[in-house]
């Protein structure tokens, strides 16, 4: 019976196909993905690499492929960057090349096994259905990704296009402009490209009452408001780019991004790559108009607002016609045009501006307008760390890759630009702006604006009167009697720290701080108060009616006579400080706005701490961002890959514990590497130097850095090496204040004229502007033979992003040891917050906090040491100055390839003459790169 029954219902005699429309869709499980192993020659090296290159690029590629998150650590000189370059760009190039062959693969028909057995019918048939579906299903994907790359591609490779659109408007402005009688004039002194109209439009002087006056807020869509997470924006005008696979390359300074770009233009990808680099629009922007403004906030106020304004200009019947946006740089098909053209080959921001001019479009614009289309956007960490401004930009982190260089610092990078702080005079300013806006045109504004303004009023004299006691703040407002309050009788500064939630509620700020900012932001308060101090603004002739106080007719009198005596005084002073003011005007504000946006972070990510000094005005108020986790985890979560690499990224535990499973990553998904250097043990000479030539010890800690006899014997050790290292000499001093003080000492006794009889002395400037005109004198002193010392600070403008390579930097000397200020807020607040997290990776015996300031000191240290070392041919001498370098626990603390050439003397003498036969040995060797 069992037997009849089986042949009854046998499989075979069931026709599959009529069954097959009646199976339900069941997904397949997709099988891990399987790592290929990467043949050296495919990376496209654009040299021999080297082993440790090879394990970089290889386990760089493995990473990606297998959607973990890496740590690598190369040394500087070693070629971290082509490797990295090479080896995330053959795993995107191998990735669209895999799409192609699985669609491929997926057209062939599914091949049907004969099967002559008679098992369940139905599984099999529901089996070979689900099959079906999910190749069809995977089909149309892979269908999107495919011709959406190619559609980049054309787009980029065939801008042809897009030039004769564009040639073709142009020839026709310039044909309707021979019609039009009522052509603005141009002087000899203005920009071809802009009008009288358009600075009449630019002028912040020139703004009515009128466009002063906030408004109920109404939609205009700007080219921001397009870029919006949405499909399309509000008109459905204009549809939002789909985005390929990419990379997000980013890194710590414009000019590390230049260098980065650099290098990419050695190797072979460069004939396919679309790659763009970002910048801010103060970097980016051609308008000279809104160029002027100098402060960045107004400078992104400005552009907004002239995408709002509409252009007028009259046409050949004399009707005014409104044309598209207020900046001539900005339409949308030139915009287009622009952007294809960045895409088609690798260019600098340097080289975008240019081609902007050249073209009469928004470089700013046409670079987010790239990002969709590009394989590998170069941009640095403010942009992407900041997730406000990572969505104004439009970037999607979804299942990409991200690659994060120089990343040493980034906890405490990434936490430094989540913080805020705001001075008393700030406070003052930006409360004295709105007090007069709000007077001036009360009368003139809604119920609604009225009760926002005086709700920000009040949270600007809630947060002054925290810095001071109620009692004594004049309760009339007065810029100079409320800076100069005096709130403390103590000289020195003196720090509270408080609970984020509790500060705001003993100052008494209640109400709903997210729509006070919503408010800011989407009423363009900033651009308005700026329009408004630009257009009233406050000189000392008007105190008094500022004031409201009751003077006497003599009085007023005698203040009309010193007017008129004055008055030209007055015109020469105002001359004299216009930039400060407008500085302040501009800031003021703004800062209070970026301060007011930190007090909405929740309340554990970070702490409120109060600095009160003698007066108010010198007072101020910060929040300190403590929990990186918190504004590192949407990006870690979202990501295919995060991959932080840097020279020198020790401790690696501090990586692991705050930015991959303090976000929720499992230990199992992160990769680490830590590559050896390709120098040679015998090219680097380290050595712990702990007294001088008359024994006098090294300790340079805050409170002996004045002691005159240690100074006087580092001037011994620094005419020493002068004559002993040949070409640069570079040496790093723990801070600025440090270095001025030793520097007007040796001047004092005559130290700087020996050490100028040998080499040609050099000092790390305070303005940023000065670097490159330093380093480029302290390069030709050098290279024309009469050498060069030059005085930096560890942490500074030197220690980072500078090559000092070959002749540069013979010798390297790091003076004292750059421990934090242990007694800070910030430190304690740091120290305590890390005691509080139980974290893994932290050695027995010490406290997660202690670890951190140890280690804050020692990645400062290693960052300096590493400017020497450039290439495999590269040598120096290393000199870490300081007693407490001979402890025996130091070794462990440098990077592990130093270990084997890290001596540690006892006297001045064997550091001498080691140093001698060192370059008496280099001297027989020749240098090869």
């Amino acid at each position: 019976m069992t037997n009849s029954t089986s042949s009854k219902f046998d499989d075979h005699d069931v026709n599959d196909d009529e069954l097959l429309a009646a199976c339900d869709d069941v997904p397949l499980k997709k099988p891990d993905p399987i790592v290929p192993i990467v043949e050296v020659a495919s990376f496209e090296f654009p040299f021999e690499p080297y082993q440790i290159q090879t394990d970089f690029m290889r386990g760089l590629y493995s990473t990606i492929q297998q959607r973990k998150h890496g740590i690598f650590e190369s040394p500087t000189g070693t070629g971290k960057s082509l490797s990295l370059i090479c080896g995330s760009l053959r795993w995107l190039f191998d990735e669209i090349q895999s799409w192609k062959d699985e669609y491929e693969e997926l057209l062939k028909p599914i091949e049907t096994k004969n099967e002559t057995s008679s098992g369940d019918w139905l599984k099999r048939l529901m089996k070979r259905k689900e099959e079906e579906t999910a190749r069809e299903k995977r089909r149309e994907e892979l269908k999107v990704k495919i011709d959406l790359e190619d559609q980049y591609a054309n787009a980029a490779k065939n801008t042809l296009t897009a030039n004769i659109k564009k040639t073709k408007r142009d020839f026709d402005a310039k044909y309707r402009h021979l019609f039009n009688s009522e052509l603005p004039s141009k002087s000899d002194g203005d920009d071809p490209s802009l009008s009288k109209d358009q600075f009449k439009i630019d002028n912040d002087d020139e703004l009515s009452d009128e466009e002063l006056i906030i408004k109920d807020n109404d939609c205009k869509i700007l080219f921001d408001d397009m870029d919006s997470p949405t499909k399309t924006d509000s008109t459905g005008l204009r549809e939002k780019k789909v985005h390929v696979q990419k990379i997000f390359f980013c890194t710590r300074t414009h000019s590390q991004i230049s260098q980065f770009i650099g290098e990419i233009q050695k190797t072979k990808y460069v004939d396919q790559l679309r790659l763009v680099a970002l910048g801010s629009r103060q970097n980016l922007c051609i308008n000279e108009s809104v160029l002027k403004l100098k402060s960045l906030t107004l400078i992104n106020e400005k552009c907004l607002d002239l995408q709002k304004q509409k252009k007028e200009k009259k046409t050949t019947k004399g009707k005014r016609q409104k044309t598209a946006c207020g900046c001539l740089f900005l339409q949308h098909d030139r915009v287009e045009c622009l952007s294809n053209d960045i895409l088609s080959d690798v260019q600098d921001i340097e080289d975008v501006v240019k081609l902007g001019r050249e073209l009469n479009t928004c470089p700013y614009y046409a670079t987010r307008a790239a990002i969709a289309a590009a394989h590998l956007v170069v941009l640095p960490y403010q942009t992407l760390m900041h997730k406000s401004t990572r969505e104004a930009c439009g970037i999607e982190m979804r299942d990409n890759v991200v690659i994060i260089d120089e990343a040493h610092n980034l906890p405490d990078a990434i936490c430094a630009m989540h913080s805020s702080e705001i001075n008393g005079n700030q406070l003052i300013d930006s409360y004295g702006q709105l007090s007069r806006y709000h007077e001036k045109y009360k009368a003139r504004l809604t119920a609604k604006n009225l009760l926002a303004i005086k709700q920000l009023l009040d949270v600007q004299i809630n947060l002054i009167k925290t810095l001071c006691s109620q009692e004594n703040l004049p309760a009339v407002y007065d810029t100079e009697k409320w800076s100069n309050l005096v709130v403390s009788s103590n000289k020195t500064e003196t720090s509270s720290t408080f609970d984020l939630i509790d500060y705001l509620s003993d100052a008494g700020v209640y109400v709903n701080l997210f729509q006070l900012i919503d408010y800011i932001k989407t009423n363009e308060i900033i651009k308005k108060l700026h329009g408004f101090m630009s257009k009233y603004p406050v000189n000392k002739n008007q105190q008094s009616e500022e004031k409201k106080t009751n003077e006497s007719a003599l009085q007023k009198l005698l203040q009309k006579q010193t007017q008129k005596q004055s008055q030209s005084n007055v015109v020469d002073e105002e001359q004299l400080s216009k930039e400060s003011t407008e500085k302040r005007i501009s800031n003021s504000f703004a800062i209070f706005a970026t301060f007011l946006e930190a007090l909405t972070n929740p309340r554990d990510d970070g702490k409120i701490i109060l600095i009160i000094k003698e007066t108010l005005g010198q007072c101020s108020i910060k929040y300190f961002a403590l929990k990186t986790s918190s504004f590192f985890h949407e990006m870690v979560n979202e990501a295919r890959s995060v991959i932080v690499a840097g020279g020198t990224m020790r401790p690696i535990n501090e990586f692991i514990d705050h930015l991959f499973l303090a976000c929720g990553q499992p230990e199992e998904k992160l990769f680490q590497l830590s590559c050896n250097h390709i120098v040679p043990t015998d090219n680097v000479l380290a050595i712990a130097l702990p007294l001088g030539p008359q024994n006098i010890e090294f300790e340079f800690t805050a409170v002996n850095r004045s002691n005159t006899a240690m100074m006087d014997e580092l001037g011994r050790v620094l005419v020493s090496l002068c004559s002993t290292i040949p070409d640069g000499l570079v040496v790093f001093f723990c801070s600025y204040d440090h270095l001025q003080k030793t520097y007007a000492y040796f001047e004092k006794t005559f130290v700087l004229n020996k050490i100028v009889s040998k080499k040609k002395i050099f000092m790390e400037p305070k303005r940023s502007s000065d670097v490159d005109t330093i380093l480029t004198n302290y390069t030709k002193s050098i290279k024309n033979g009469a050498g060069g010392i030059l005085f930096s600070i560890v942490g500074g403008k030197m220690s980072e992003g500078i090559n000092f390579s070959d002749e540069l930097a013979r010798c390297v000397c790091v003076v004292g040891m750059p421990y934090p200020n242990i007694g800070s807020a910030e430190m304690i607040e740091k120290m305590r917050y890390l005691d509080s997290m139980r974290l893994k990776s932290t050695t027995a015996g010490e406290t997660a906090g202690r670890a951190y300031y140890e280690n804050t000191c020692w990645k400062a240290i290693n960052q300096s040491i590493g400017r020497a070392i450039r290439h495999r041919g590269d040598y120096a001498c290393l000199l870490l100055i300081d007693k407490r370098y001979s402890k025996a626990n130091i070794p462990s603390k440098l990077p592990h390839w130093l270990a084997n050439s890290f001596h540690q003397m006892n006297n001045f003498t064997e550091t001498s003459n080691a140093i001698q036969q060192f370059f008496v040995r280099r001297s027989n060797k020749p240098t090869s790169s």
